[in-house]
């Protein structure tokens, strides 16, 4: 097995980074002190215009940059247009990988829509990179794509959940297995139904804000994607954090 395989499960993730006051969501200081704090993240990528990687979560740009366009039809060399409330640019992935090191990282595709080039894009950049990197996505034909191209890294499919009802977190994890995942990554909410469906596979949960949800994560064997906890508090089971 390749030395990039990884147990999605046996880290804890800062949730978009360690961010909060003055530190935005997904910008290179939210990562830094995650990287300072030696803890893993979870970030969300999107596509500019031209197919450059870029870690941000929303479609458009109003709520974190104050502009009303869509990240989409924004050229990667006019990113530096539109800042974040910090006053940082929008950071690219692989500016955010670099950062990062050897602390895991888990990168979800965002896709609005029918599904496009993201995850050959995604593949390529960190493709031939040593750091301990998982894949995911909402869109099963993205994920289902992910499990073709990146053969060397865990790839996990997620599953929102709060208001769906068993059958269909069971389905999730069905659909998980056929299509050759490594891992799940269920809403906390349903994740006594997931562990029971999965088959074995790993999970990691989101979003765990409270002592509360970050007991049941630990309950069902899920590595917590936190936000608002210190470091310490968020590690899961005394591993590799």
């Amino acid at each position: 097995m390749s030395d990039r395989f990884f147990d999605v499960s046996a880290y804890a993730y800062a949730h978009r980074g360690l961010w909060g006051g003055a530190v935005p969501e997904n910008s290179l200081a939210a990562f830094e002190a995650a990287k300072a704090a030696g803890v893993g993240v979870e970030l969300d990528v999107r596509l500019t215009a031209d197919g450059v990687p870029v870690v941000f979560h929303d479609a458009g740009l109003e709520r974190m940059c104050g502009h009303r366009e869509l990240l989409a039809r924004v050229m990667a060399a006019d990113l530096g247009q539109h800042r974040l409330p910090d006053g940082s640019a929008i950071p690219t992935l692989a500016q955010v990988l670099a950062v990062m090191g050897d602390l895991p990282v888990l990168i979800e595709l965002k896709v609005d829509g029918l599904a496009g080039d993201i995850a050959d894009r995604v593949a390529a950049a960190i493709e031939g990179l040593r750091g301990l990197y998982g894949v995911m996505s909402f869109d099963e034909p993205s994920v289902a794509r992910l499990c073709r191209l990146v053969t060397d890294r865990p790839v996990g499919l997620l599953a929102i959940a709060d208001n769906q009802v068993e059958a269909s977190v069971v389905e999730k994890a069905v659909t998980a297995r056929g299509l050759g995942c490594d891992y799940v990554a269920p809403h906390h909410s349903v994740l006594e139904i997931m562990q029971a469906a999965a088959g074995g596979l790993p999970m990691v949960t989101w979003t765990v804000r409270t002592p509360e949800e970050l007991e049941l994560a630990r309950k069902h064997g899920a590595a917590p994607i936190f936000e608002g906890f210190s470091a310490p508090l968020a590690m899961p089971r005394g591993t590799p954090i």
